[in-house]
């Protein structure tokens, strides 16, 4: 996967090492291949150079502790917090870095550091102490981003362990010059002078390093992919700030890593810092503290020429072996850490800290090359850099090392950061099995975008790719390898069974959602992790499903909020254009223009789906995602919407729509994806679809009305038998099962129902239409009681309910579903099937609940069997243990009708079962209600949009037009009146029969 080259055979380790020394360019050379050796240079010097006054600043600790009168705690606490600092300057310095000229940011910074470092030398108090430690403290914040970035750039991916190696060395030498010079010449002239003299060398590369020049970001990467040169020097645009951040987040890889930072920061840094005072404690004056330090560095050199050898060899066979091998470093760096926080005299202190130097040196080459290949270029710098985040909390403790060596002494303090050491360690080598695919991910975006624009260099546009797409919600995998394109200024219809993805793939699309794994392409630019609001900036906007409007506010100020994206300059100006904007929304929807006044959550859930395409179509988007665009619509609105998608299409915007009627796509799209279970089953012409009866087909309801709805000692058919004496006796007619006598109510100026009288007999089934807004589902909730009528009452079976609560209604056998499938949440499927059968729960009282006796076990245990039926009745199997909030809107359908059953009411109201279900499982679901009348019973009222299913179930329907009655009758009858067909039903064939063949 990764191209290495084979190393060099000739000649054993020794051997290849004395001749890197004895011909220094020869070896550099060969460092880099082809590719320039001048930036190598000029990064390793100041990496270097920047090592001089930090470790001079440790070896130097306790002649500055004692200048400032600081004890233990108080010097760490100084460490603690400079370090602190630094780090959190390195992420906007790396945000910062993607976006600029990284060769001027590391030279300013580097100019920086270096004035700061003569700061140090002149503080006289603590403040300015903490001041100049601080600004100095810019050297690490700002190589780090800019260094490990650069390097990926200039150099090719099979140079790039041994050019991180070389590179790595800048650190061995200056953490060796620095302790030995500034030990020297502390001891001659003074702690301050080294501070003065290190400055000096910083400003001499800052001037060699004004001819470096930027490189082109991920050219590397897309020539070892065989990309066209056009492609290799095209740099992406670089990333926002939370585009960046959530790019890196989503690297594994990274993220194991950063787990481990906390632990490795207190062990570091808290070993470095007590390092220089386990020497003084040993007898070594400035002199020799430098000297002591010093030693280990040179073994630090080859260990890096190691790792240098051992990274190309493991990154060769897998990138994943490099973070693994880090177990075996963490284990013997450990014990060796051991060793030297209670080496009895000098001799061992060093071996120790030679070995540990050694060690470290070895992994970090080929660590900084794998995640160099994970990182995507767009984002190096950031990604280099976020891990500093997870340092800070590793620094907190410091103070608290401190204050245990203070109390115990030095070595037990530094004992105590060797177990932690450890831990961080092993962290890290758990990441190795997670490099390969972050990798792949990175090599897929880059394989995308390169895709498009090869397609558009021969004259194909296409606007949207998508490759390898994988989503999760939480551990629940939901996409799959989704791959789908879009050519420009086509309509394509996303199909699918219910709980296939179909929604999370737009939602993915569009940032709401993020993708773990694969790559989105947008216009030529990669949008995988862009947030949802750059993207909506960028062109693409999306209509969701049943809840894509603000309730709280008025239906004017939810179409004003949604013209954010497009502002004019001048305030006259973008007032004319949002007035003749919305204009043209209020024509295509006329019912809304009424309604500007009203909130929005007072609308129906019709006009609440206008609103929302209202919405959608004020941003003028490139590419329009529609989620179910017959959503609760009536059949008039939807044969008004077509024309408008068509309209858009012919404008040049592009529309996925996803719809779970095939004969309403077919009308509007030529091409379909069909989805199941995450993946993609069917790509090609729509009409292709209806032949393919293995992809096209019932999933939960197929055959749910054959099989039985009540099991075994269930309580439910008493109602069964009540419903049947009362109604077939033949001593007298019986009463209906529910009625309704002048029923109204108003909503301020709006009679929203208006003296409504119906009758519904026992077992029989009555469809209700009528246009969005006409007063259906506000029907409903004055029979179930959520809203108090100004006039009319109710009954049910006779008996007078106008004045009782819901969950009283519900007692006496009142079963109502809601239009947007109102469940609970946070319960799971089971849990919230088990709530709907209360009505049957024999034992109720918290007495026998709390001993768990054995009548109340035996009542849990019916409850549990009748749940386990009717999951198994409606095929909802596979997602019984989800939250319902996990679902999607026509899994939430299925999961409502499991409750009504459950419920076991004599009168069911239904407020659109098939919304949101797709096409097969609506032609299943006729059959089941009937079953589900003549089993339990039921009287059924049933909303619905879906004329053959209504028209199948029903026994009469009843129109409804602004909240009075305007037909009653057979089905036949009812649909050729010509009220009904004016104002409801229009006369587009497809968009009336949205199921059925």
């Amino acid at each position: 996967m990764i191209p290495v080259p084979a190393a060099a055979p000739e000649g054993t380790l020794v051997q290849r090492f004395g001749r890197g020394l004895r011909h220094p360019v020869r070896y550099l050379r060969g460092l880099t291949g082809e590719a320039p050796l001048y930036p190598l240079v000029i990064l390793f010097g100041l990496n270097a150079v920047d090592e001089l006054d930090r470790t001079a600043f440790a070896v130097l600790l306790p002649n500055i502790q004692e200048a400032f009168g600081l004890d233990l705690a108080g010097i760490l606490t100084v460490v603690a917090v400079v370090s602190a600092v630094a780090l959190l300057l390195q992420v906007p310095i790396a945000h910062y870095a993607d976006r600029t000229n990284r060769v001027r940011l590391a030279l300013l910074g580097a100019l920086a550091w270096s004035l700061f470092s003569v700061g140090t030398g002149l503080a006289v108090a603590v403040w300015m102490l903490y001041v100049a430690r601080i600004g100095s403290g810019l050297g690490k914040a700002v190589v780090d981003p800019t260094h490990n970035s650069l390097l990926a750039d200039y150099y090719p991916v099979a140079q790039r362990p041994r050019v991180y190696s070389f590179h790595r060395a800048g650190n061995a030498v200056g953490q060796f010059m620095g302790p030995l010079l500034g030990g020297l010449l502390a001891a001659w002239l003074g702690w301050r002078w080294p501070f003065f003299l290190f400055a000096l060398p910083t400003l001499v590369l800052v001037v060699a390093g004004l001819r470096l020049r930027e490189p082109v970001r991920g050219a590397h990467e897309r020539a070892a992919m065989g990309a066209s040169a056009d492609t290799i020097g095209t740099e992406e645009p670089p990333p926002s700030f939370a585009e960046g951040w959530r790019m890196v987040n989503k690297i594994e890889s990274l993220r194991r890593i950063f787990h481990a930072l906390p632990f490795l920061a207190a062990a570091l840094v808290g070993f470095v810092a007590l390092g220089s005072l386990k020497y003084e404690s040993l007898g070594l004056d400035e002199a020799g503290r430098g000297l002591a330090a010093a030693a280990a560095e040179p073994f630090a050199l080859l260990g890096l020429y190691i790792g240098a050898r051992v990274g190309t060899r493991l990154i060769r066979r897998d990138p994943g072996l490099v973070l693994r091998f880090i177990a075996v470093v963490a284990f013997v760096a450990s014990g060796l850490a051991a060793v030297f926080a209670f080496a009895p005299n000098v001799v061992v202190a060093v071996a120790a800290n030679i070995g540990i130097s050694i060690s470290l040196a070895i992994v970090g080459p080929g660590v900084l090359a794998a995640l160099s290949l994970a990182i995507p270029p767009r984002a190096r710098s950031l990604g280099f850099s976020m891990g500093a985040l997870w340092v800070l909390p590793g620094l907190v403790v410091l103070p608290v090392i401190g204050g245990i060596g203070d109390a115990v002494g030095i070595s037990w303090g530094m004992a105590l950061m060797t177990p932690v050491f450890l831990v961080g360690g092993l962290v890290i080598a758990s990441a190795g099995n997670l490099v390969a695919a972050d990798i792949t991910q990175v090599w897929t975006a880059a394989a995308a975008r390169s895709e498009v624009l090869f397609e558009r260099r021969r004259g194909r546009v296409k606007l949207l790719v998508v490759r390898g797409l994988n989503v999760r919600y939480g551990d629940v995998h939901v996409l799959f390898d989704v791959d789908l394109e879009v050519d420009e200024g086509e309509i394509v219809a996303l199909l699918g069974t219910n709980g296939a993805g179909k929604s999370t793939l737009l939602k993915a699309i569009c940032g709401v959602v993020p993708a773990h794994r694969g790559a989105v392409v947008f216009d030529g630019l990669d949008i995988t992790h862009a947030p949802p609001e750059q993207i909506a900036a960028g062109g693409i906007t999306m209509v969701p499903g049943g809840q894509g409007v603000f309730p709280g506010l008025t239906v004017a100020e939810n179409l004003r909020v949604a013209a954010w994206m497009d502002r004019p300059r001048g305030l006259r100006r973008r007032r004319a254009q949002l007035t003749g904007r919305v204009g043209e929304v209020l024509d295509t929807f006329p019912v809304l223009r009424a309604r500007l006044d009203d909130p929005a959550a007072d609308l129906s859930g019709g006009q609440q789906q206008m609103l929302a395409l209202g919405m959608a179509l004020l941003a003028r988007p490139r590419l329009l995602l529609i989620d179910e665009l017959s959503l609760g619509l009536a059949p008039v609105v939807v044969e008004q919407l077509l024309p408008v998608v068509r309209a858009l299409r012919d404008r040049g915007t592009t529309v996925i729509l996803v719809e779970q009627s095939v004969n309403l796509a077919l009308t509007l799209a030529e091409t379909a994806y069909f989805m199941e279970k995450g993946e993609i089953r069917f790509h090609g012409p729509t009409a292709e679809l209806l032949d393919r009866p293995d992809v096209l087909r019932s999933v939960f309801l197929e055959g749910a009305a054959t099989r039985a709805l009540d099991g075994d000692g269930h309580r439910a058919p008493v109602v069964t038998a009540r419903a049947r004496t009362a109604a077939g006796d033949g001593r007298q007619p019986a009463p209906p099962a529910l009625e309704t006598r002048e029923l109204s109510v108003r909503f301020g100026g709006v009679q929203a129902v208006d003296r409504v009288s119906l009758a519904v007999a026992p077992g029989e089934i009555v469809g209700l239409i009528g246009p969005n807004g006409a007063g259906k589902t506000t029907l409903f909730d004055l029979v179930s009681g959520f809203l108090r009528p100004s006039g009319g009452a109710v009954l049910l079976d006779g008996a007078e309910l106008t004045g009782l609560s819901p969950e009283r209604r519900a007692a006496r056998g009142l079963g109502r579903s809601f239009q947007d499938a109102r469940l609970f949440p946070a319960m799971t499927v089971e849990e919230t099937i088990a709530v709907a059968l209360e009505r049957w729960v024999d034992v109720r009282d918290p007495f026998n609940a709390a001993l768990r006796l054995p009548v109340f076990q035996d009542s849990e245990a019916d409850v549990r069997e009748r749940v386990d039926q009717l999951v198994e009745l409606l095929g909802i199997d596979a997602f019984r243990s989800k939250f319902v909030r996990e679902l999607s809107t026509g899994s939430r359908r299925v999961v409502d009708l499991a409750c009504v059953v459950a419920h076991a009411p004599s009168v069911v109201l239904l407020d659109e079962p098939s919304s949101g279900i797709a096409q097969r499982e609506a032609e299943a679901l006729a059959p089941l209600l009937r079953r589900i009348r003549d089993t339990l019973g039921a009287a059924l009222v049933v909303i619905e949009h879906d004329m053959p299913l209504v028209t199948a179930v029903a026994d009469r329907l009843v129109a409804l037009d602004q909240g009075r009655v305007v037909a009653e009758g057979p089905p036949a009858e009812v649909l050729t009146h010509p009220e009904v067909v004016a104002s409801y039903l229009g006369t587009t064939p497809e968009v009336i029969a949205r199921s059925g063949s």
